[in-house]
């Protein structure tokens, strides 16, 4: 795995940055997948201020799109300085993996005991057993059932919070086999463009999928309450000269 120089969010974007750019922008899309009466559903009326369960401003935002995380990093990029050479962006899946990994070999990188995921992440334990009994749990309690403050759990090696857990992290990517760039027009996306790669599990993942090589994908436009995203950019961030 070979990658240039970027630097990763330490966090997923909040509610409360994902609400500064609502609160600039009149942004109002609605209908999420959100997990209801021990079932999984469609809800019309379902969006990020309302995912199903209540959050705080600190919770890593939920119920957005692709297109929705997009929407936000255009709008955050307007904020930049004119001189400035670098635009915030979705991570790649290889930028990503790299990044979660900090440096480790192991399923998680914290290590491959589940019992200990409950320090460093926030996915299917015995806090959430109310939710469904039946699924397996880790053996341990991170006392959240749904999404966390980002932040709550140790970081990995590198210092990045909720790589693993919480919510899952929109990619530029498309799901291929192996690491291949982002389409150059997000637009037009033929059939084998049709999705866009998530990673880094969240809330709702049983332990067998808390892994940083673990991935999914979605369509771009699909919300659902596991759905998240955080931002990279490309380093060094040069003006340019004369400036």
């Amino acid at each position: 795995m070979h990658v240039k120089s970027y630097a990763l969010a330490k966090f997923d974007v909040t509610r409360k940055q994902f609400e500064t750019f609502v609160d600039a922008t009149g942004f109002h899309e609605k209908g999420c997948r959100v997990f209801k009466q021990g079932r999984w559903y469609f809800d019309p009326s379902a969006d990020w201020k309302n995912p199903g369960f209540s959050q705080t401003d600190r919770d890593p935002v939920v119920c957005v799109s692709w297109f929705d995380a997009e929407k936000f990093i255009a709008w955050l990029n307007t904020k930049l300085p004119k001189t400035a050479v670098h635009r915030y962006r979705l991570p790649t899946e290889e930028e990503w993996e790299y990044a979660a990994r900090g440096g480790t070999i192991t399923q998680a990188y914290w290590g491959s005991n589940h019992a200990d995921q409950c320090r460093y992440e926030n996915a299917r334990d015995q806090a959430a057993r109310i939710l469904d009994p039946n699924a397996p749990l880790a053996d341990c309690n991170d006392g959240f059932v749904w999404t966390a403050p980002v932040g709550s759990f140790r970081p990995n090696p590198w210092g990045l919070y909720d790589m693993l857990g919480n919510a899952y992290q929109w990619i530029a990517d498309c799901p291929e086999v192996g690491y291949h760039p982002p389409p150059a027009v997000p637009e037009w996306m033929p059939n084998h463009f049709q999705f866009r790669s998530l990673r880094g599990a969240s809330w709702a993942s049983i332990p067998i999928a808390v892994r940083s090589a673990g991935r999914m994908a979605a369509k771009p436009e699909d919300r659902d309450s596991t759905f998240g995203f955080r931002l990279a950019v490309d380093l060094p961030l040069q003006l340019p000269k004369g400036e």
